[in-house]
């Protein structure tokens, strides 16, 4: 077993860590502030939702990043975990998390979209926290992933606009007639990000409260619970099925003068070096208290 200082200088040998947490020896790998998050903090709201023995289950962790989720539910005794990540970089930090935890996580270096289109395979519980927006065709996988869950899912996605639950509902809007009730900015909307968003230009999609929530009841999925604004808990409803097709193509796709997607990726060097430094400069909000 490492030291502490041996575990600490692995952390910052692996670079800027979007995941914030502690190691079983008490190194962390950041302090909870932006450009990074505290996962224990959203590992909070979500735990209650999930049984405390989940032997014999499987999990899908989409877009897990470090890996900090997928080694929860390992310490729960779910008895397969695959994480998917696209980044290389991520796909090292999760390798390095599970060995600390003394898991064992199936790591694919792989894009969510083409992961989903080209695995059959169901999983009792899904993860599927952050990636939404950072995806080119949500809808699509989000689709996936619902004929993909068994017992439930987990969704978070940044959100904008007013957290309101209050629009005039129809079954069917009509053209021009409504347009009022379709421009009120409880309807469910999603804002497209042509350029870079939060200085990321892997944010594609954005929906507002309402639309997040319409995404996911119209994949077949039943609402059990909304914890946070940003948090949907889901089980299965509606199951609409799959085509298997003997042939998939599918597009390659970025923002122009930035990465082309999808495939196993290495961040923007510049970019990665920036988030390093971000991560080091001290918390002024904090810092002023």
């Amino acid at each position: 077993m490492k030291s502490r200082r041996q575990v600490e200088e692995m952390i910052h040998s692996l670079g800027w860590w979007y995941q914030h947490f502690e190691f079983p020896n008490g190194a962390r790998t950041g302090n909870g502030q932006e450009p990074g998050y505290d996962a224990q903090t959203r590992w909070d709201i979500i735990k209650p939702f999930i049984p405390q023995d989940l032997k014999g289950r499987t999990v899908l962790d989409l877009g897990g990043n470090a890996g900090f989720f997928s080694t929860q539910m390992k310490l729960r005794g779910a008895s397969r975990c695959v994480l998917v990540d696209p980044f290389s970089e991520f796909i090292e930090q999760a390798r390095f998390t599970a060995s600390q935890f003394e898991v064992d996580l199936e790591l694919v270096n792989d894009d969510a979209h083409t992961f989903c289109l080209t695995n059959e395979e169901q999983f009792d519980y899904v993860i599927f926290l952050g990636l939404l927006y950072h995806l080119k065709y949500p809808g699509l996988v989000l689709d996936r992933l619902a004929e993909m869950t068994q017992k439930r899912i987990f969704i978070h996605s940044h959100i904008v606009g007013k957290h309101s639950q209050n629009y005039k509902e129809k079954t069917n809007y009509e053209r021009t007639k409504d347009n009022n009730l379709l421009e009120d900015p409880a309807y469910p909307k999603m804002l497209f990000i042509e350029n870079d968003y939060n200085g990321d230009p892997t944010n594609w999609w954005i929906p507002n409260y309402q639309g997040l929530a319409a995404l996911v009841r119209s994949a077949g999925l039943k609402i059990i619970e909304r914890p946070h604004s940003e948090l949907i808990i889901a089980e299965p409803e509606i199951s609409f099925g799959k085509v298997s097709l003997t042939k998939l193509v599918f597009p390659k796709y970025g923002k122009r003068g930035k990465a082309i997607y999808p495939g196993p990726q290495r961040y923007d060097a510049d970019m990665w070096l920036d988030l390093i430094q971000r991560s080091k400069e001290p918390n002024q909000e904090k810092d002023s208290q």
